[in-house]
């Protein structure tokens, strides 16, 4: 008699146990990374590198299933089929049918992935991108590239795998009551929350910017700043100029997701970062033009990103993850208090500012490439960035359907930059 062969499971990362809780209408919880060509896709030699992708890292073909503690991920064997994209971006991935959590659809010269927070975070979701556009190039043009070495993620299976939180948890630093993970606490500060109407069918409307990095590192540069501080700075002040002035004593806060593997030593694709949060007032800040703004950004950017800070955001996650209580608690039970435990956190934050920095591709395959974007699905408004050779792509994304954030945005970017383009997934005149 043949034996059913038993699937392959493992325990979801710390940070991903939260996701699969949130998943929703109005967020789904998942991002898209995208790349754009000089050239249009070919979707046979496509499947073949996302093929070849999956063999490299079969963990993103992995599902989540509901135990009676915990969500687990299991293997599905599973491969994705590349398709031609039809519908509007994140659209859910996670659901109960077990089905895979990671998409990859193509129009004309534009290839996407989308996959569910839960299996991996920006750096991971890269690697394996960054792989299936290795195998589409090098087979597209295998007559061109013959005899170029080609670069490859060196790193076991162990290692790609690995939960980062808990490898770096560290007993005597962090509180499973305090809830440091979560952010500052807002008891004694009024946060500027969003109230503006939102699409009626839940669906992510998308405004990207693109701009040049020499242009926003020479402004940056001016103000003693960092290209993600230049950004912030200027977020913070086009929400100010977006705010009702009857909210202009309300403290504007920026969270800001950190990449812990570079301050741990990881080669995890798994979730592995963290949360910090900058936080501006122009009730009582004094002086608001932009250099000041600049200023205290810095000034936070500097007391947040240390290593002791994040050392006691892993052990807070950890510890919570771990404690007695919560550890016999029914999955349904847990759901709910992670429900509860992200609204206090979306309550201490009046946006996300993702920077995943700049995409690396070696030169060979380089020249094949325009550009890459990402943005985020989400249940108000976030903003991602990332930048390749001399563009930079800047996205706004969620549910909310007014643009007064956008508009003054990226009207403040064009001041350095003449030649700044911006495109939308909603009509024009909306913008």
């Amino acid at each position: 008699m043949w034996k059913r062969k038993e699937a392959k499971w493992k325990r979801l990362d710390n940070a991903a146990k939260i996701f699969p809780a949130l998943a929703g209408q109005e967020d789904s919880e998942v991002f898209r990374i995208a790349c754009a060509l000089h050239e249009d896709v070919d979707p046979e030699i496509l499947q073949a590198a996302v093929d070849a992708a999956v063999d490299e890292h079969p963990s993103f073909t992995d599902t989540i299933r509901a135990g009676v503690f915990w969500y687990y991920l299991e293997d599905t064997g599973m491969r994705p089929k590349v398709h031609e994209e039809k519908d509007s971006p994140l659209q859910p991935l996670y659901d109960e049918r077990a089905r895979l959590l990671i998409d990859i659809s193509y129009y004309r010269k534009r290839i996407n992935f989308e996959i569910f927070h839960a299996i991996a975070d920006g750096t991971g979701a890269m690697i394996f991108f960054r792989t299936i556009l290795t195998n589409y190039l090098t087979l597209a043009h295998a007559d061109e590239l013959e005899g170029v070495r080609i670069e490859r993620y060196d790193s076991t299976e162990r290692e790609k795998a690995a939960d980062g939180f808990t490898e770096y948890f560290e007993p005597g630093k962090g509180s499973s009551t305090n809830f440091e993970f979560l952010g500052s606490r807002a008891d004694k500060v009024k946060v500027y929350q969003f109230r503006e109407s939102r699409t009626p069918d839940c669906r992510q409307l998308v405004t990207e910017g693109e701009t040049s990095v020499a242009a926003v590192k020479k402004a940056a540069k001016a103000e003693g700043a960092t290209i993600t501080e230049f950004i912030c700075a200027i977020l913070i002040r086009s929400i100010h100029e977006a705010m009702p002035r009857n909210e202009y004593n309300k403290t504007i806060s920026i969270a800001v997701p950190v990449n812990l593997r570079n301050y741990f030593k990881s080669n995890t694709m798994r979730n592995f970062f963290g949360m910090i949060e900058i936080r501006y007032n122009f009730g009582t800040e004094g002086p608001h033009e932009l250099s000041d703004i600049i200023l205290s950004v810095r000034r936070s950017f500097e007391t947040e990103l240390t290593f002791e800070n994040m050392q006691q955001k892993i052990a807070s996650q950890v510890k919570m993850e771990r404690h007695p209580i919560v550890r016999v608690c029914p999955l349904v039970l847990k759901d709910l208090i992670m429900v509860i435990l992200q609204g206090v956190s979306m309550k201490r934050r009046t946006i996300c500012l993702s920077n995943v920095g700049r995409i690396e591709i070696q030169p060979e395959l380089a020249q094949y490439i325009r550009n890459f974007d990402l943005f985020n699905s989400s249940s108000k408004r976030q903003v991602c960035m990332c930048s390749f050779g001399d563009s930079m792509v800047i996205s706004f994304s969620g549910v909310l359907a007014e643009h007064d954030v956008e508009r003054a945005f990226f009207r403040s970017l064009a001041k350095y930059d003449e030649n700044l383009t911006i495109s939308t997934n909603y009509s024009a005149k909306e913008f």
